[in-house]
């Protein structure tokens, strides 16, 4: 048998306005073990949601990052160095 968790939060309509419920399914077994430790379940969970969608905002911008850096030419260090002196001098 599977256990249900909730995760809602009248402190999340508040501070982010409209809030979706999203269902977790866990094993009874689980769902015990959690129970023995103080801990806001949903909280840690849409803590955990936030750090992968960061993570995958991350590793889309690094995509694209090397997208753009194979579409571009080299740069040689003397023009780089050249200007570099010339905003100095400004």
């Amino acid at each position: 048998m599977v256990m249900l968790i909730w995760i809602t939060s009248y402190i999340l309509l508040i501070c982010m306005g409209e809030v979706d419920v999203v269902t977790v399914k866990v094993p009874r077994e689980l769902k015990k073990r959690m129970k023995q430790v103080d801990m806001n379940w949903s909280q840690f969970i849409r803590e955990c949601i936030e750090r992968k969608m960061d993570e995958q905002r991350t590793r889309e911008a690094s995509r694209r990052l090397d997208d753009i850096r194979g579409r571009c030419e080299q740069v040689p260090t003397k023009e780089l160095v050249s200007w570099i002196r010339e905003e100095r001098e400004r």
